[in-house]
C-alpha cells in the first residue's frame, strides 16, 4: 500500500519538500511582505507548491500566478538571464529603451508596436 502512495506526484512532492526543509508558502509570503492567504490548516504551514496553486486560484481565478508564485518564476528567470553570459541583460545591463513611449511610462507595448 505504501509503494501505491510514491507512484502520486502530489506525495512524492510534500516528501521532497518536507525532505529539503523547504520554507511553507505563508512563510515565504511573509518574506515578500505579501499578505499570506489563511486557512490553510497545514501543521506548520501549506507546502510551498501548493500554497501557489491555492494562491493563484484565489488571487486570478486560476487564470494566472499569484504574488508569491509570481515573483518565485520572475526571480528564476532573472536569474537565469544574469547566469547567462550570452543573454542580452548580461552584456547590456544599464540598456535603457530608446524608443518613444505612447504614453507616460514605456511599457512592454511600447516594445511591441515597431514590430506591427
Amino acid at each position: 500500500m505504501e509503494t501505491e502512495a510514491y507512484r502520486s506526484l502530489a506525495v512524492r512532492d510534500l516528501l521532497r519538500g518536507e525532505s529539503t526543509a523547504l520554507p511553507s508558502g505563508e512563510a515565504v509570503a511573509g518574506l515578500l511582505g505579501v499578505p499570506a492567504l489563511t486557512g490553510g490548516g497545514w501543521p506548520g504551514g501549506t507546502p510551498l507548491w501548493f500554497y501557489i496553486l491555492k494562491e493563484a486560484e484565489q488571487t486570478t481565478g486560476g487564470n494566472g500566478l499569484g504574488p508569491v508564485g509570481g515573483r518565485i518564476v520572475a526571480e528564476v528567470l532573472i536569474g537565469l538571464l544574469r547566469a547567462d553570459p550570452a543573454s542580452y541583460l548580461a552584456l547590456e545591463p544599464d540598456w535603457t529603451p530608446v524608443l518613444p513611449a505612447a504614453g507616460p511610462a514605456f511599457g512592454l507595448t511600447d516594445l511591441l508596436m515597431p514590430a506591427s
